[in-house]
């Protein structure tokens, strides 16, 4: 071998490189943030002025490679052994011992036939350390390089194959760890390819700004979430070449006080071009005033539609973020202006606006309205105020311990939140009603979802979605919903029906199991934590894998058969997995699988919740301990990533967009990210394709007739 090349010229120049890499990684962090516009993130506004003067496109800016030499993987010196300590079999060093090089390098750990093979730690004269895999004096597969000035590279949580070191380490395939500093906050854990960051990634930058998800020849480039820690903002969606490009979410956090259940922020969700809002979007003010229509760098400028603070609307022509109809018009920032001036219209049905009324009578507090009309509309007309009242008074009675219980849920799964609160998610609400014991009435969870989707008119795509947020009042105008659909039957013939069911359902059910958590991940923080990491990647291959029911409202939907066979299909199914196996963890929380005469209903349908708890459960029954260990067990592959490319559009967004190109004018010829989506060429590694084979093909007349998995 050849000995280590620029061995001391690495130590005297680390301080310059370290300042170098702490520059550049200031540049990238604040790129990103430069592009989005003027919005402060600390005032409640309904809208900035800004000029098209102020509002100049900034130039993309592209995350610098790492030169290679930078960060150089030494190789081996010349095997002239001065003093070894050890055995030696026929001759030659075989076992554990201790030798010593020409020039001051060591060596420590295992030999075989005279080579350095197996686990060994390697040592050079100016400090740099290597300490893993040695195969025939060759360093491979995994182990960790350590600088002496405190930097150093993970070679792995996966093994990659024979690589020989010659003056600098190709990495290719691998997942690996890479810190930037002596302290460990900078650092990149995730895919490389050709020593390029490349598939799935985390990079936490030195001021704990934090970037997760897809990246493409050294830059943030497909899915991620961008968390900027000193400015309290938050962004999910499409990256190209760096910076946001495509549909995405930007959210700019106003803190709260400590358990607070509203949170306060601006959001805006919809397309990006080079950074800037651009394109189809919708911007939710902190106060509760949004604007959705089209954008132009930053600025509404296109068809829209302004929902002001009080509820009024007004619907027309923007341009460079004023009314066309209306120039002259300012807005003060925090209040609602004066608008007597301008042409407004109270809400439509279609609006999907809830605007609350200071008179109603149906109301505990400003914030707390009763929407079960669909519900009441089954009663008498004569009998529904009386009805309303006394609902009231048990809501009211046993408010504290809902709320209690609504805040004990909302934060399963999560360790902090940015402004200091938590809504519940629709997983969470299954999670609640599991624990409460609701399906053990009969009813199913997907069930409980329809009844509730039908009383307020949901989308078919809405129903079961476990990413949904329910706010207090929503979750307490479903437990009314629920308590009549489980207990109705009960109370059917003693009025008032609606409070003795509700009181009925709090009493024998929420009070009686609220908080005694169980399932297979929730129920212990560290858990459910790593479990939430899977999530995504689940729910695509739980919506590949539902197909249409053929009642109404004919969502689609998932059956605990399904599962059996899902098992059967990937060769789960074995020794330690046995069918059996596979039912006990579907019966596990679900009295209703198995009856008393041993017979099993393997027609029930699974939420996603279910689904993925069945998963987790055959995993731990699965992946025995002598199964992780064997050799032959196939590992994680990281070649194939999760691709932002093969999420489906959000079926609401694109309605939103319906009718709306044919007044929009000149405002057509803006070029989103649907119209061109280049990607960087990258001549030495393919993309990972996307998981389009995972979409479930179906013939003329609707029945699925094959299914393929996403990879994942």
């Amino acid at each position: 071998m050849a000995t280590k090349e620029k061995a001391k010229k690495g130590g005297k120049d680390s301080d310059k490189k370290n300042k170098k890499i702490e520059d550049e990684d200031k540049k990238i962090e604040k790129a990103a943030t430069e592009n989005l516009g003027t919005i402060d993130e600390n005032v409640i506004v309904i809208e900035q002025e800004v000029s098209p003067q102020e509002s100049t496109q900034p130039l993309p800016v592209q995350e610098p490679v790492i030169a290679v030499n930078e960060y150089e993987e030494p190789v081996l010196a010349e095997l002239i052994i001065e003093s070894y300590e050890g055995e030696k079999v026929k001759g030659l060093y075989d076992g554990l011992a201790v030798a010593r090089f020409k020039d001051k390098h060591t060596y420590e750990g295992q030999f075989s036939e005279g080579l350095m093979h197996g686990k060994g730690k390697y040592t050079w004269a100016d400090g740099v350390i290597y300490e893993g895999d040695f195969f025939r004096n060759v360093v491979t597969g995994k182990g960790l390089y350590l600088w002496p000035d405190g930097r150093g590279r993970d070679m792995g949580k996966e093994s990659f194959g024979g690589k020989t070191m010659s003056c600098h380490t190709v990495v290719t395939g691998i997942r690996g760890r890479m810190s930037y500093d002596v302290t460990g906050k900078s650092f990149y854990d995730g895919d490389w390819v050709m020593n390029l960051r490349h598939g799935w990634g985390v990079r936490q930058y030195a001021s704990e700004n934090v970037y997760e998800g897809m990246w493409f020849n050294n830059a943030r480039h497909g899915q991620g979430t961008m968390k900027w820690a000193d400015k309290d903002q938050i962004y999910t969606g499409q990256w190209e070449n760096g910076i946001q490009h495509g549909l995405g979410q930007h959210t700019w956090i106003l803190r709260r006080v400590p358990g607070s259940q509203y949170s306060m922020r601006n959001v805006y969700d919809g397309e990006f071009v080079n950074g800037l809002r651009h394109g189809y979007g919708t911007f939710h003010y902190a106060n509760g005033a949004s604007y959705s229509g089209y954008w132009n760098n930053n600025m509404k400028h296109g068809k829209g539609k302004f929902l002001f603070k009080n509820g009024r609307i007004y619907e027309g022509m923007f341009e460079h973020d004023h009314i066309v109809e209306y120039p002259d018009f300012r807005m003060n920032g925090t209040t609602t202006p004066d608008i007597s001036g301008i042409r407004t219209r109270t809400p439509l049905p279609s609006d999907d606006v809830s605007i609350q009324s200071n008179e109603s009578r149906n109301t505990i507090t400003p914030n707390f309205q009763l929407e079960i009309d669909a519900l009441l509309s089954e009663f008498p007309e004569d009998d529904q105020e009386e009805e309303i009242n006394h609902v009231l008074v048990v809501i009211t009675r046993h408010v504290s311990s809902l709320r209690k219980i609504y805040q004990f849920y909302s934060r399963l799964g999560f360790e902090e939140s940015l402004d200091n609160t938590f809504s519940l998610s629709r997983m969470q609400f299954w999670r609640f009603a599991k624990d409460c014991h609701f399906h053990h009435s009969g009813k199913t969870l997907m069930e409980m979802d329809r009844y509730i989707g039908k009383c307020y008119n949901k989308a078919t795509f809405e129903l079961h979605n476990p990413f949904e947020r329910i706010l207090m009042r929503q979750f307490i105008n479903c437990l009314v919903l629920l308590a009549y659909q489980i207990y109705g039957d009960q109370f059917q013939d003693s009025a008032p029906v609606l409070a003795n069911c509700l009181s009925t359902l709090i009493t024998e059910n929420i009070l009686r199991h609220a908080c005694n958590v169980q399932g297979r991940f929730f129920y212990e923080p560290r858990r459910s934590i790593q479990a939430l990491i899977y999530v995504d990647q689940s729910y695509e291959i739980f919506q590949c894998l539902c197909h249409p029911r053929k009642h109404l409202p004919k969502e689609p939907a998932f059956k605990m058969r399904e599962f059996l066979f899902l098992m059967k299909d990937l060769k789960l199914m074995n020794n330690d997995l046995t069918p059996q196996h596979v039912i006990k963890v579907l019966s596990s929380e679900d009295p209703a699988v198995v009856d008393g005469d041993g017979f099993y209903n393997l027609e029930l349908e699974m939420t996603f919740l279910e689904f993925f708890e069945a998963l987790i459960g055959c995993a731990e029954i699965y992946a025995t301990e002598a199964l992780v260990k064997d050799p032959i067990t196939p590992r994680p592959s990281t070649a194939m990533t999760h691709s932002v490319y093969s999420v489906p559009a959000c079926p609401s967004r694109v309605a939103s967009h319906a009718g709306m190109e044919q007044e929009l004018g000149d405002t057509n010829a803006l070029q989103t990210p649907h119209e061109k989506a280049a990607s960087p060429p990258f001549s030495e590694t393919p993309r990972a394709p996307s998981s389009n084979a995972g979409t479930v093909k179906t013939t003329k007349g609707g029945s699925a007739k094959s299914k393929k998995l996403p990879v994942v």
